[in-house]
């Protein structure tokens, strides 16, 4: 009978104890962002982040994916019904877009922004709209430049003065296999290109670096994670440092990190996992300091 009942004070204590260590666990975690939100680049949309999303939501994160205005939808009905707003589409209106987004949540989120909505992302940053962000091959500010030729052949079809402004961009299969998709085979980026890839304003990239949309880098800011890509074509590593080492509050927290390998595709291209892993990491490491 006493054995009886020392066995259940012992299984009684045991789930006590786990069940304090549990709450004390989801205690910790209600005074962090649980919500991440993930801003794609130009050519794109929410399809883009569907591994990402997945991955994130598996670690417990409540994860939105908002396409830009006339974005939404899946990419191959995209490609055949343009919609003819796209065509006057500006980086204002995109910024606007994210902001009002990200104001209609719970909370602040962690914010992770690709290519131009890496830009996007560091504008919600200096806004105070972020608990902390993660940019990945980030689009240049306005007074952040380098003399790179990758970065001048990659980039000068979409500032293009000659160019019409009366059409959507939809450049040619050649300018993807340089831009994009220099790591992978032709069949897969091929792939890829009707996967997830859609037609683009010429307007968003070039109005982004417009008077009035500098970023303020001598004021405090949420910890920020710069990755760039070795293999980068369009947005070299030259180009993320200048833009990282520009920020200059140092009681702010800034890290820099370039991946081996990858290209301006970093969010696709095989390997993507290494990027989430990586990141997931510093999301843990900085919300103990946040």
């Amino acid at each position: 009978m006493q054995g009886s009942i020392k066995i259940i004070v012992f299984l009684s204590l045991s789930i006590l104890l786990l069940t304090t260590t549990a709450f004390s666990q989801n205690e910790k975690r209600s005074n962090e962002s649980q919500t991440i939100v993930l801003i794609h680049g130009l050519f794109q949309n929410s399809h883009s982040w569907t591994k990402w999303k997945s991955y994130f939501e598996e670690k417990g994160f409540k994860v939105y994916t908002p396409s830009y205005p006339y974005h939404e939808g899946d990419p191959k009905f995209l490609n055949g019904n343009v919609d003819s707003n796209l065509i006057n589409l500006d980086f204002r209106q995109v910024l606007d877009y994210m902001t009002a987004f990200i104001d209609s949540l719970p909370e602040k989120p962690i914010i992770i922004g690709h290519s131009i909505g890496g830009l996007v992302a560091q504008k919600l940053v200096e806004a105070e709209k972020a608990s902390m962000a993660i940019l990945l091959a980030p689009a240049n500010p306005r007074g952040i430049s380098v003399l790179d030729w990758k970065y001048i052949r990659s980039n000068f079809r979409m500032v293009n003065p000659f160019k019409r402004r009366d059409r959507v961009c939809r450049p040619p299969m050649k300018w993807f296999r340089y831009t994009f998709f220099n790591t992978i085979s032709d069949s897969s980026a091929r792939i890829e290109h009707s996967n997830y890839f859609v037609p683009e304003s010429r307007v968003i990239a070039k109005s982004s670096t417009k008077k009035g949309l500098e970023i303020d880098f001598s004021k405090p800011h949420v910890p920020m994670l710069f990755v760039s890509g070795e293999n980068d074509n369009d947005l070299p590593s030259s180009l993320i440092r200048k833009n990282y080492r520009a920020y200059k509050d140092k009681k702010s927290i800034k890290q820099y990190y370039e991946f081996p390998g990858k290209s301006h595709y970093i969010v696709g291209e095989p390997g993507w996992e290494e990027v989430t892993d990586y990141i997931n990491k510093w999301i843990e490491k900085n919300m103990q300091k946040n």
